[in-house]
């Protein structure tokens, strides 16, 4: 794809229209798509690539910016990038030349991060502008909070929040991350932003050279997100071990957060099959482990226990935590739900950890699984299980009533 920006809205959309046609060419040639449930769902995501570039790029107008919360990512209808069950993201877009005040209450929520990074995948750089970590914001009593950000900070910021921004990033993603521990009883954050020094003369409609070069960018975008996403950025020849757990070293150059870490796992089993997961825990702010499709589409996890973190997660008497994945329900604390789907992948980020773990992995018949777990491991009762979901999907979706 030509570095040159095109001149019409015209021209762009014709790269566009040749980023999707080469995805999708690559999805029919690509060695999931014999099977008929991965290629279903190959075809999906990239119906929602085709969305979240269009949010992301075309979109958003800096000098008016808002937090959104279900442009890139909702719980049935938009997933991409494995996004995590336990975190509501807001995502906002600013110009780096202008200052901006965020506030709002955290009142009742357990953590939150914000990232300001200087473009994302269709952007010709990226990079981590800074990290805003909530443990560190002054947050009063009844839980209001104010955070600044601007290419001129002051000497003294007065005991304010302030990040630097880069004045000739004009297109600054920023990543809200509201991380659930309790699903039921964690709080939303209020959470709000408003430009400082907003041109008078700002426009909200854009013109014809603009808009061709968002168009062009958004196409950048969906051609890095499909490649990511398809394994074409691992080096040559290489294909992640099947039922191992692997660590991703790389994730901070594709936007992960700077105090994660991820380390990831394709799966395969059949309706016979437990795939045993054990998992020593260390200590860190946040650990969850999730499935998703081979894409990175985050299964369902409001109406299906497709994810567990560390508060969710029963730790057996020996200290260890065992997870079971299976395609039917084993009768176990800690299944994790593939949703009905033998094939995919099991991600476990960590958030402010003192190290890191590899959990072990162990592939046994279903109904030999009791012989393999601790004694005392507890029986759920199909009954038991669907009151749980119950639970589960109320607070879940309780998320998205805003």
């Amino acid at each position: 794809m030509s570095e040159q920006a095109p001149a019409t809205v015209a021209q762009a959309q014709a790269i566009w229209d040749l980023t999707v046609a080469q995805a999708r060419s690559e999805l029919l040639a690509h060695r999931h798509a014999a099977d008929p449930q991965l290629l279903a769902q190959g075809h999906y995501f990239l119906g929602n690539l085709q969305t979240v570039a269009f949010n992301m790029y075309v979109a958003p107008r800096q000098q008016y910016p808002a937090f959104y919360t279900q442009s890139f990512f909702m719980p049935f209808e938009l997933s991409w990038g494995t996004q995590n069950p336990d975190f509501l993201n807001h995502n906002a877009f600013l110009d780096g030349a202008h200052t901006y005040r965020i506030w709002g209450n955290a009142k009742g929520s357990y953590w939150t991060t914000i990232q300001a990074m200087s473009g994302f995948w269709g952007d010709d750089k990226m990079g981590l502008l800074g990290h805003i970590d909530f443990d560190d914001v002054p947050i009063a009593e009844n839980g209001d909070f104010e955070i600044f950000m601007g290419p001129n900070p002051p000497a003294d910021t007065g005991g304010k929040t302030w990040l630097k921004l880069d004045p000739e990033a004009h297109n600054v993603m920023l990543a809200v991350r509201e991380v659930y521990m309790d699903w039921d009883k964690t709080r939303i954050v209020d959470l709000h932003i408003e430009t400082l020094d907003r041109y008078p003369d700002a426009p909200m409609w854009l013109g014809e050279a603009e808009l061709a070069r968002r168009y062009a960018k958004a196409a950048k975008f969906l051609a890095y997100a499909w490649k990511f996403s398809s394994g074409q950025m691992a080096p040559a020849g290489a294909q992640a071990p099947v039922n191992r757990f692997k660590t991703d070293g790389n994730a901070g150059e594709h936007g992960g957060n700077p105090v994660a870490a991820y380390v990831g796992m394709d799966y395969r089993i059949g309706p016979d099959d437990a795939l045993i997961i054990t998992m020593t825990p260390i200590e860190a702010r946040y650990w969850g482990f999730q499935t998703a499709s081979v894409w990175g589409q985050t299964n369902d996890y409001s109406y299906h226990q497709s994810s567990l973190n560390a508060q969710q997660a029963k730790v057996d008497s020996d200290g260890k935590v065992r997870l079971v994945l299976s395609l039917g329900d084993p009768g176990v604390p800690n299944w994790l739900d593939p949703v009905g789907v033998g094939t995919g992948s099991v991600l476990l980020r960590w958030y402010k950890a003192k190290g890191t773990a590899v959990p072990e992995t162990q592939l046994v018949p279903l109904a030999d699984l009791r012989q393999h777990l601790p004694g005392d491991t507890p029986s759920v009762s199909a009954g038991e299980r669907a009151e749980q979901l119950k639970a589960r999907a109320r607070a879940s979706l309780r998320r998205f009533k805003q």
